[in-house]
């Protein structure tokens, strides 16, 4: 099956991260599934009005165009479309005539493949990741942009959202179509159990800060439980500024912890907090780290906190059960689809007073849990080979009915 992916979200040299779960998708398909991505990006100092290049990746190809931005916005938006339809002449001249078209979120991108639909009677299926559908948007999908979504959405042949609440909140919104739950993947070759899966002792290998930047090393040092959070630190989504008033409160209860933060964006104003309220020595700053790095940084970590205010089902929740760390995290989105108690702690969202407590009681009791056994669920549920073959299978049937 020869399959043309379109990405709303992708990974550029600005934001090399953007998306890559998108990406991860689509090289989780078997080997007979033919995947090319295309997209189009302002390119930096060009001298031609576009350039095409093709990067190969795990399992799938992406044609990247380049353009030169026009200056006005309209003309760049027409521009972009043109590059599109010139991109799907190239697939069509250097791989293949595309048998379907697998959307990864709706928009904007979903405005091409309902053109396509339109003009050369290519169906799309969607897959969606986009919390603009949560209640806490409902003054975001509002208009123009909603009755655009939500037709290019009810136009797919099927729409595989990451999580069943997403598929209950595009309903609400008006979306009537058919659906299939296809949850977030993870690598369980890469994301695994530490061996031994936990130390019981006053020293062990962790976490080593030279800097507030942080590196991940080893290193011998006194033993401290480590709390590990992931994200891109943008607080009205993630609210971390609630995770670092809640350390304070820890903080002046015990000091047996550090707080290690793996972020995609810069966080000056995270940073002064922690050096306003001498945190420096239980709050660790890493920035960006290789999928290697964040594996190992898994392995290093006591629990997961995540403290966010809306998600869908996050990529980092389900690294960590495939790493066989248990997680305290609010119940927004479909994060409580698989966290139950036998893997972690669910709190409402925004109360810190229910953060504190799930802090405290990690802290004494989180190598109670059976890593294994949350593992095992992180390879039943969502390993990558598992996750491609029902995308897979949910192609053929739109294919061939």
């Amino acid at each position: 099956m020869n399959v043309l992916h379109l990405l709303s979200w992708f990974p550029t040299p600005d934001d090399p991260t953007l998306g890559n779960f998108c990406v991860r998708m689509i090289d989780a398909l078997p080997e007979d599934c033919h995947s090319v991505i295309l997209s189009v990006c302002d390119g930096k100092d060009m001298t031609k009005s576009f350039e095409v290049k093709e990067i190969p990746g795990a399992h799938h190809t992406h044609v990247q165009i380049y353009i030169r931005p026009p200056k006005i916005n309209v003309i760049r938006k027409l521009k972009m479309l043109r590059m599109y339809q010139y991109g799907l002449k190239y697939i069509k001249k250097r791989f293949f005539d595309p048998d379907l078209i697998h959307l990864h979120v709706t928009y904007p991108l979903g405005q091409v493949a309902l053109l396509w639909k339109k003009l050369f009677g290519y169906k799309y299926v969607l897959t969606e990741h986009w919390t603009i559908y949560q209640p806490q948007n409902k003054d975001v999908l509002v208009g123009k942009l909603k009755r655009k979504i939500v037709k290019i959405a009810n136009n797919a042949e099927l729409i595989m959202p990451v999580s069943l609440d997403l598929q209950r909140c595009m309903e609400g919104h008006g979306v009537n179509n058919r659906f299939r739950v296809v949850y977030n993947l993870v690598n369980t070759d890469l994301f695994k159990l530490r061996q031994p899966p936990c130390i019981d002792s006053s020293i062990r290998t962790g976490l080593c800060r030279n800097d507030m930047q942080g590196s991940i090393k080893d290193d011998m040092h006194v033993w401290k439980k480590h709390i590990l959070h992931i994200s891109t630190l943008r607080d009205e989504a993630k609210n971390f500024s609630g995770i670092l008033r809640v350390v304070e409160r820890l903080r002046q209860q015990r000091d047996d912890f550090e707080l290690h933060v793996i972020h995609d964006y810069e966080a000056p104003e995270f940073k002064a907090f922690v050096k306003e309220h001498h945190l420096e020595d239980c709050v660790i700053f890493h920035g960006k780290k290789t999928s290697a790095e964040v594996a190992e940084a898994y392995q290093q970590a006591d629990f997961f906190v995540l403290f966010s205010n809306f998600e869908n089902l996050p990529c980092v929740i389900v690294e960590a059960f495939a790493s066989g760390v248990p997680v305290l995290s609010t119940s927004v989105g479909g994060i409580a689809e698989i966290l139950s108690p036998e893997r972690g702690i669910l709190i409402p969202q925004g109360d810190e007073d229910a953060l504190l407590q799930g802090m405290n009681q990690l802290l004494d009791h989180s190598s109670e849990y059976d890593r294994q056994a949350i593992r095992d669920y992180a390879i039943k549920t969502f390993a990558a080979q598992n996750i491609g073959q029902q995308i897979f299978e949910s192609y053929k049937k739109v294919v061939i009915p």
